[in-house]
């Protein structure tokens, strides 16, 4: 049987006498795409922070490629994984390529870059359609640009597991689903893919797996139609969910119900016309 890519054993995380990961278990083959799902405060970017080695367990595990994670230092774990945190700070003036080549990093071990490795980065940043911002500086450009910049600088590291947190929040709707798309490829060449999420239904069309967390446990592990069942995601999200069937795609589409106290108004296009 193949060695997980990553798997995590009853692994929990307290700060401050609180307990914000609960004896979490799972794993992550080659080729699986699996959703990070969950309300505010779930503990879905602790978990990420978990995997990547960011923070540190309380109790439990994390096997990355076979090897305990805190048995690897920065550049074996660099080699095999690549990390896309919620907030990308980068204060220098550095050009967008520049950007996109530091995932080429742990690859180098001392020597000089190549024109491979601009070849690669310019690869990724042509992937996420950031190609002709290559000689921008990063901080001029928009929140969804530096996301996508970002996501080519985690491309660029050819790391076999990606370990992204809302790789989707600063994005307009066509590269939300460009995004996942470029994700799931990755799966599908033999790599694995692991997500943070808010949008379940971005969830049901992307991920062969879905973990659904609710204050720290997981509460929930499985495909798409397994755990997005109305019920359970009503009580999760404390709001009524009705679960149909995509009219498009074999998955669960999530609609949240407006409660009886909450009056809409139908949006017309002589509303919304200048």
């Amino acid at each position: 049987m193949p060695t997980p890519l990553l798997a995590a054993h009853d692994l929990s995380y307290q700060l401050a006498g609180r307990s914000l990961i609960h004896e979490v278990t799972f794993s992550v083959e080659a080729g699986e795409f699996l959703a990070v799902v969950g309300p505010n405060g779930a503990g879905k970017s602790t978990l990420l922070g978990l995997l990547a080695g960011d923070l540190t367990p309380t109790s439990g595990m994390v096997r990355l490629d076979g090897h305990l994670l805190g048995s690897l230092d920065a550049h074996g774990q660099a080699l095999r994984r690549a990390v896309l945190r919620q907030q990308v700070s980068i204060a220098f003036p550095f050009t967008t390529l520049e950007v996109a080549l530091m995932g080429r990093h742990p690859h180098l071990r001392g020597r000089a870059e190549s024109a491979a490795d601009e070849a690669i980065a310019r690869d990724a940043l042509a992937r996420t359609e950031m190609l002709h911002f290559a000689e921008r500086v990063f901080p001029t450009l928009s929140g969804g640009e530096q996301a996508r910049a970002s996501l080519a600088r985690v491309l660029a590291q050819q790391a076999p597991l990606l370990l992204l947190d809302e790789p989707t929040a600063a994005l307009d709707l066509r590269h939300q689903h460009a995004a996942l798309q470029i994700a799931k490829a990755v799966s599908a060449r033999g790599g694995a893919v692991i997500a943070v999420l808010h949008d379940l239904n971005l969830a049901a069309l992307y991920a062969d797996r879905i973990a659904l967390l609710h204050q720290g446990h997981l509460l929930a592990l499985g495909s798409p139609w397994a755990v997005l069942d109305a019920k359970r995601l009503s009580a999760v999200y404390g709001v009524a969910v009705s679960v149909q069937r995509h009219p498009h795609y074999d998955a669960p589409l999530v609609l949240a119900l407006p409660s009886d106290s909450v009056k809409f108004r139908e949006v017309t296009h002589a509303a919304v016309a200048p």
